[in-house]
């Protein structure tokens, strides 16, 4: 934003330069310029990356009248703000990067400054699950929950956040991304249990198969297969899908 500065003096002044008359904090004033030496205009730009609630812009008494007359003070403006400091996001997690069946891990930003105009339903787009209105008691952290979607198997997934909200001051923030969470909500299933011979007789051993829809962890054949009429050896796998 620039803003409008407008000088008007009683009448027509002489050696008047606003490049060297007026101080501007916090910014920079174009050189005013005037029709008739009374009123006079410029605009003001304010410095980037600067957030000051207390300015104002000083006229100092180094001008005079045409005749050659010098004023009795300086003369001020009234206060203004400057706030131009985006606000920026100093970290976006998830409390679980890797999620299976019941996870429900809690999903945290916290800003730099309070925004305003935030929305996680509209400014956060979430891969493979559905992230719950987030709340606030500062407009600075907000925290909400994730439910990661049923039946997703998908290692590569993250949360992106959009640039449509604003500081409460009105300027715009940046995007940022969570770093990448897996999804596996899919349960693993027996594609194949099977014995090489279903009839058997002294003296006979049979082959028994198992065969899973994926990748298992933590199975133990003789804890979790029940036997029986009979002893199974420990059952062996290379890829820990099938097994013999």
């Amino acid at each position: 934003e620039t803003s409008t500065v407008t000088l008007q003096f009683s009448e027509a002044v002489a050696s008047f330069s606003s490049n060297d008359d007026i101080t501007t904090p916090n910014g920079s004033l174009s050189l005013m310029t005037s029709s008739d030496n009374i009123t006079w205009t410029g605009t003001f730009t304010p410095t980037s990356g600067v957030q000051d609630t207390s300015n104002i812009l000083t006229l100092a008494t180094s001008y005079t009248d045409t005749a050659g007359n010098t004023p009795s003070s300086a003369s001020t403006t009234a206060n203004y703000e400057v706030d131009t400091t985006a606000p920026s996001v100093s970290s976006f997690t998830i409390s679980d990067s890797a999620m299976i069946i019941g996870d429900t891990p809690t999903v945290t930003i916290v800003f730099s400054e309070a925004v305003s105009g935030f929305v996680s339903g509209d400014d956060v787009t979430v891969a493979n699950g559905e992230l719950a209105n987030m709340t606030s008691s500062d407009n600075i952290t907000w925290t909400g929950t994730f439910t990661p979607n049923s039946d997703v198997e998908d290692a590569t997934n993250v949360m992106t956040l959009a640039t449509s909200y604003t500081d409460t001051a009105g300027n715009a923030g940046p995007s940022a991304t969570t770093d990448n969470y897996a999804i596996d909500t899919i349960s693993p299933t027996v594609a194949a249990f099977t014995m090489s011979d279903t009839a058997l007789i002294s003296g006979e051993t049979s082959t028994v198969t198992l065969q899973f829809s994926e990748a298992v962890a933590n199975f133990s054949s003789s804890a979790d297969i029940t036997v029986q009429n009979g002893s199974l050896s420990t059952m062996t796998t290379t890829d820990n899908i099938t097994w013999t």
